[in-house]
């Protein structure tokens, strides 16, 4: 029977509703709304042979629950003032791991007051030009730890305490740990000022809400109150031959990906398939009060014929296990479409514990075979974005593309252990540093600006690593006269970016977390100073644009004082502390790049 005809007629009308089978009492101080979703969908006349086996097995539609979280929810107070705006939320995709917690907007200005969450006292700080920057770690009565960073600056005791002892140590960067109860605080009190240091990439106050083993939690199951006016979002989806060979020597399964607003979605056009083991991803956004930014979609579930293939709930994670975003996604898809899409199955090699699924997350298609697919997306709030599509076994159906392959001049199987000699480099990649065995590739390619060697090829980007690879390069003698300055280069297109590297005797070592390609330069160029004021307050711009800067030295008649430096605006700057009396003083400052070059500005000043 011809397809088209086979699915005349056919209706597929697949609703949903969500409901909670209980309300939260005004008084509770609990997260008790165990919130489930029902799928209703008609008998369809499109079913599977299977279907007619055992008919009795989908009298009913599956029934999702989302798992109860029992948290105070009256224990922690919005940390600033007036109503939560997210740009950012609690388990969203980034670049190599969840983010850990709330992103809240501070109207794009820094400077506005940041309050304890809770009563408690400081049990870390931070200060750092990566990462969180200024930030601040908070331990409760309740054990949990609230976290507040890319402060600005610290305030009162906070402040004076981590000034003397930048001071003492003789550094700006500095990780200290008070003793319990050395700093307390009071909820509401005010701590620090928003800002924008760090990793940042505009202002914005990140805050998270630990629990006591030390695992992120999401804030909003914690009570804080905000306002989720949009629903989540489907965009493409994705589906997968599961070959696992192919997904080592092409680095993905066989692929397609189809619109949501295509025809097999949008009127139901049927996708003949070959019989076999399919699974499926989805590309998704989610967004609160607008869609200026793009949020984290938590709670996921997959239904074939009204029977669960796979789901997933995120509530807390581990540090520990946050680069293990790479096997909850597709690295194939985000390096070659720029596109984040979620596997809806968990591979072997993911150890993350968010989801249920049944037969490896497998729809296993046979000739004449035919299934209705539907995806769920839900927020916090319970918004609800949804799709569906028919999938039927054809064995005349064209295969599903494979990635394409470029040319290399050496492939070598990585699993265990495995070492990689090619040309003047020599690559060991442990067993930790790999989610799967895959077909290592290799090429040399032409030279580029400013390199001493030939461009390495050193594999695609599309296979992620989750820790770092080991690579040496034996360095000809004609090369050895840069000594200390010898370090390697990795280039994405035209942009170029510092790796490092040990010299040890004519070989050159270093260490990557990235695929791509790799070159062996030098540094001798020494980092540029420009002043722009020089006096009780001071303030250059600096700049290294190589190995970059590593330290700053600024001192008065050669006594260490404090300067901070801020890499996204490439400042220093910092005010003559009130203990050196009025006079005249040689202010020097000293900026050393990670090569150790090194550039001096020297001037006279009367205070």
């Amino acid at each position: 029977m011809a397809i088209n005809r086979l699915i005349t007629g056919c209706v597929i009308a697949l609703l949903f509703g969500c409901s909670s089978d209980s309300s939260q009492d005004a008084t509770s101080d609990s997260l008790n709304q165990d919130s489930t979703l029902q799928t209703v969908e008609t008998k369809d006349k499109l079913v599977s042979s299977e279907i007619k086996k055992r008919p009795k097995s989908f009298a009913k539609p599956y029934e999702f629950k989302q798992k109860i979280n029992r948290y105070t929810t009256n224990f922690f107070e919005n940390p600033l003032e007036g109503d939560i705006r997210i740009s950012g939320s609690f388990c969203e995709l980034r670049g190599n791991h969840f983010h850990a917690g709330m992103d809240m907007r501070t109207g794009g200005v820094e400077g506005w007051n940041v309050r304890a969450s809770a009563d408690g006292y400081v049990e870390r700080i931070k200060v750092s030009t990566r990462g969180y920057g200024r930030v601040l770690y908070i331990r409760h009565t309740n054990g949990y730890t609230t976290v507040y960073g890319h402060l600005q600056q610290f305030k009162g005791a906070i402040a004076n305490y981590v000034k003397e002892l930048q001071y003492k140590q003789r550094k700006f960067e500095i990780e200290l740990y008070p003793k319990a109860g050395e700093l307390p605080v009071k909820k509401g009190q005010a701590i620090a000022l928003s800002g924008n240091t760090g990793g940042s990439g505009g202002p914005h106050l990140h805050f998270e809400i630990r629990n006591p083993s030390g695992q992120s939690t999401n804030p909003l199951l914690h009570g804080l109150g905000i306002q989720d006016k949009l629903k989540p979002e489907i965009k493409r989806v994705s589906i997968y031959k599961r070959d696992k060979e192919i997904l080592y020597s092409k680095g993905n399964y066989p692929y397609i990906t189809i619109s949501k607003w295509g025809d097999q979605i949008q009127k139901g056009k049927v996708i003949n398939l070959k019989p076999g083991k399919y699974s499926f991803g989805v590309w998704a956004n989610e967004y609160f009060t607008d869609k200026k930014n793009v949020l984290g979609v938590n709670y996921c579930w997959l239904t074939a014929n009204r029977q669960l293939v796979y789901s997933y709930q995120i509530s807390k994670f581990n540090f520990s296990q946050g680069r293990f975003i790479n096997a909850h996604i597709d690295p194939f898809l985000k390096w070659k479409d720029k596109k984040t899409y979620v596997r809806l199955f968990k591979e072997r090699f993911n150890p993350l514990p968010y989801y249920v699924q049944k037969n490896d997350g497998n729809v296993i298609i046979g000739e004449g075979d035919s299934v209705v697919m539907r995806m769920y997306l839900k927020d916090f709030v319970g918004l609800v974005d949804s799709v569906s599509w028919v999938i039927y076994g054809n064995k005349n159906a064209n295969d599903l593309p494979q990635p394409l392959g470029g040319s290399f001049e050496k492939t070598k199987r990585v699993k265990n252990n495995t070492r990689i000699q090619f040309y003047e480099w020599d690559i060991n990649v442990p067993k930790k540093s790999v989610y799967h065995p895959f077909d290592f590739k290799l090429k040399i390619k032409s030279a580029k600006k400013n390199m001493l060697s030939k461009t390495l090829q050193m594999h695609y980007p599309y296979t992620a690593l989750h820790s770092y690879i080991n690579v040496a390069y034996s360095v000809p003698e004609k090369w050895m006269s840069y000594g200390s300055k010898l370090c390697a280069f990795s280039m994405d297109g035209s942009r170029t970016y510092y790796e490092g590297g040990t010299l040890n005797g004519n070989v050159l070592t270093f260490k990557t977390r990235s695929l791509g390609e790799y070159a062996i330069g030098y540094d001798n160029k020494a980092p540029t100073i420009e002043a722009v004021n020089v006096g009780k307050s001071y303030r250059f711009r600096v700049r290294d644009d190589l190995s970059g800067v590593k330290k700053i030295t600024c001192s008065i008649d050669d006594k260490w004082i404090l300067a901070e430096y801020e890499p996204k605006t490439n400042t220093v700057s910092g005010s003559i502390p009130n203990w050196i009396k009025p006079g005249i003083y040689n202010f020097k400052l000293i900026v050393e790049d990670a090569r150790k070059n090194k550039s001096q500005f020297e001037q006279k000043i009367v205070l």
